[in-house]
């Protein structure tokens, strides 16, 4: 089973290894049924440090470039959102038109408080309660009687008695009184 190495440590052995091959390869050899000069199988060894330098680099700047993306992402929709602010201060009820030259939404508009549409919206209020079956029988405050609290005193067991042998002429042990239970 193959040991799996971190980055430093691969990039450690890789000195490591074209430190040896320098020391003590000399001529050509075949390795894997590929045919290396010290040159190339050291390039191995080199391109695989290379490789993986590239990637921490490109790896850092894409964190970079994330943090600095979030960071105007915050600013761009809080700029949005006081723009479209203050063109509504500004334009009032007219911003419609301006709003939608922005590309913004239109804020909806309420409804009318009629008491028509009051004594509909109550209706139908009724209605979905009837349905629902959480039709409330009274208005008002709830009274719930109050019933008496009984209190739970636990039986506790009796004390075990232990026997101790005596001389015969000693007179027998009286056993303890059982423990009144806390609260009677």
């Amino acid at each position: 089973m193959k040991k799996s190495m971190n980055r430093p440590s691969i990039k450690a052995r890789n000195a490591s290894v074209s430190a040896g091959i320098d020391k003590h390869i000399t001529g050509n050899v075949t390795i894997g049924g590929v045919a290396y000069t010290p040159v190339t199988l050291k390039q191995v060894f080199s391109d695989q440090s290379t490789a993986i330098d590239s990637a921490e680099t490109m790896h850092t700047q894409w964190q970079d470039q994330v943090l600095l993306t979030n960071a105007a992402n915050a600013k761009g929709n809080a700029s949005y959102q006081s723009l479209r602010d203050y063109l509504l201060g500004l334009y009032g009820k007219n911003a419609n038109t301006v709003l939608n030259d922005f590309g913004m939404t239109v804020p909806k508009t309420k409804g009318a408080t009629t008491v028509a549409v009051k004594a509909a919206a109550a209706q139908k209020g009724a209605a979905t309660r009837k349905i629902r079956g959480t039709t409330a029988a009274a208005k008002g405050t709830v009274e719930v009687p109050v019933t008496a609290v009984t209190t739970i005193t636990p039986v506790l067991p009796a004390p075990a008695t232990t026997t101790i042998a005596t001389a015969p002429s000693a007179a027998p042990a009286t056993p303890a009184a059982p423990a009144k239970p806390v609260g009677s």
